[in-house]
């Protein structure tokens, strides 16, 4: 296993970023996980180095207003 890849255990409950996650399955080779947003009700594919164990309240800035296109 690669020791770059943070260690986490599969159907426990994560952050990505400030957003609860259940962790679902881990892709080492690719650095993504298939998690479910607990709150959003829905499955996503994500970077592993976004999943923490307390969520993140750090303030962000969109990237619209530093001229990048809106999603």
């Amino acid at each position: 296993m690669n020791n770059n890849i943070p260690q986490f255990e599969l159907n426990n409950v994560y952050y990505y970023s400030d957003e609860k996650i259940l962790l679902l399955r881990i892709f080492e080779k690719i650095h993504m996980a298939k998690v479910w947003f607990i709150n959003l009700n829905m499955e996503r594919i994500i970077d592993i180095n976004g999943i923490t164990n307390n969520p993140v309240q750090d303030i962000s800035i969109p990237i619209s207003l530093l001229g990048g296109e809106k999603g």
